[in-house]
């Protein structure tokens, strides 16, 4: 029997795929209580990135929560696939290590161009005009020296003593505690082969998560995030219980971005396709903000610097010059399928060394450096003396500035100087950030290297 208006329940403003609730302290205290607590992969290997202090309010706060937690096999699969990298559990000692390296050029560039003011001025043999640089340079150095002491020795405290074996591995030993009877099952074969070719399809409709990574990834890395999704949907199926997301990803194939007026919330696609599959609500949270929620409900210890701390990072993220330098990388893999691009962790994780490029392009014929500089004002000469030595430590063919702001004169002379003395081929071009994936500076990017490619004569066989 047809029902009657009348005996249909009333629509109201919220009933709509559209509509979303800001969620409220009781939302937080029902999920703390009832409901599935998610963690993402980066949730994890930022234990390794922290700092000590940040380190030990995230791990207080997941024992508090220990109960609520489930992580999807995904998840475990993804965290072993990265934990050895050297940005995850050599974190502390690379950025130290690379900290360090960049004080040592800045320390060269400023000797080298001391000495040439000498020259260009004539006091090469000036006692005095020697004497004051000298006095100068030996306090600079003395304070350069100090520095990498200081940037060694916090690198020292924040690194995890005993993270070289998994048998003493402080972080494993805390998460196998925490996680034990809490990890979802893996697919079988045919379920993962029927997953990731679900994830081509959604991504091929933009149909969130994870689209964003199959514009450069093979399909089964791409398919990741689906991954998740598909076996944090099957959990909470299988529980009935509402979910808080914990993650650090805040790309917009997760998001739905926030505003001054309006924090971000999950993808209403997500938050749909929950509910009608488990019939629960979606609720997604940074961990910064997860620190921050559990402290107010539980009235916790956390160090409010650890959850600024960890927002730092996630804005930074959100919001950083990788974005710039990302973008690139994904127009020169679209425009030249043939050749291999290699970004600056990926360089650092075969062993490079610094001075390394932004980016390294591979091409049968070249390889090109690509130095990207996100700067608010001119590119200076003192900002590419390092590369003559990049140049020769990476046997580069051509060298690429991009850059958002223009090289200044100084700059420009000196870049044609070091390919002179390189015998190198040079190139420079300014994209801007507001355009730099617009069809105008993706021809531009594409013509100089192009241009490089040219110029070089083919290999014979």
């Amino acid at each position: 029997m047809t029902r009657t208006a009348s005996q249909l329940s009333p629509r109201g403003i919220f009933d709509c795929d559209d509509a979303y609730r800001t969620p409220l302290r009781k939302d937080y205290e029902h999920l703390f209580d009832s409901g599935i607590v998610a963690l993402d992969t980066n949730v994890l290997l930022n234990l390794y990135r922290s700092n000590e202090r940040t380190r030990r309010d995230t791990l207080l706060v997941l024992r508090r929560l220990r109960d609520r937690l489930w992580i999807p096999h995904q998840v475990l699969s993804e965290f072993w696939r990265n934990r050895d990298l050297p940005s995850v559990r050599g974190h502390h000692r690379t950025k130290a290590r690379d900290t360090c390296a960049a004080l040592d050029k800045a320390h060269r560039s400023m000797g080298d161009a001391l000495d040439r003011w000498l020259r260009d001025v004539h006091l090469s043999s000036d006692i005095n005009a020697k004497e004051r640089q000298r006095r100068s340079r030996a306090s600079i150095e003395k304070a350069v020296t100090e520095l990498k002491s200081f940037i060694q020795a916090q690198a020292e405290r924040d690194a995890l003593k005993g993270a070289s074996s998994t048998q003493t591995d402080p972080v494993l030993l805390e998460l196998d505690g925490l996680l034990r009877g809490r990890i979802g099952d893996p697919f079988s074969d045919e379920a993962l082969q029927a997953a990731i070719r679900e994830a081509e399809a959604r991504a091929a409709r933009q149909v969130p998560p994870g689209y964003e990574d199959f514009k450069d990834k093979p399909a089964k890395q791409a398919a990741g995030d689906y991954l998740v999704w598909a076996q944090l949907l099957d959990e909470a199926e299988k529980r009935r219980s509402d979910v808080l997301l914990v993650t650090g990803d805040v790309k917009a194939d997760w998001w739905h971005p926030g505003s001054n007026h309006a924090p971000a919330r999950p993808r209403p696609e997500l938050t749909v396709e929950l509910r009608k599959r488990a019939g629960t609500q979606l609720y997604m949270i940074t961990p910064s903000q997860l620190l921050a929620r559990a402290n107010e409900i539980f009235d916790m210890r956390v160090d409010k610097r650890s959850v600024s701390d960890l927002q730092t990072t996630e804005n930074e993220r959100n919001h950083h010059p990788r974005f710039y330098n990302r973008t690139i990388e994904l127009i020169l893999r679209r425009q030249f399928p043939e050749a291999q691009i290699l970004s600056r962790d990926e360089q650092i994780h075969k062993g490079a060394w610094t001075p390394i490029p932004d980016i390294t392009f591979m091409h049968p014929r070249i390889k090109i450096g690509l130095e990207v500089k996100r700067y608010v004002e001119n590119v200076e000469d003192d900002d590419i003396q390092y590369l003559p030595e990049m140049i020769e430590r990476h046997d580069l063919q051509a060298v690429l500035i991009v850059s958002n702001t223009p090289l200044s004169p100084a700059a420009l002379h000196y870049l044609k100087e070091s390919a002179s003395e390189s015998k190198t081929l040079v190139g420079w071009a300014r994209i801007r950030e507001s355009n730099v994936d617009d069809p105008l500076s993706q021809e531009t990017l594409k013509m100089q290297i192009e241009h490089f490619i040219e110029a070089t004569p083919e290999v014979s066989q």
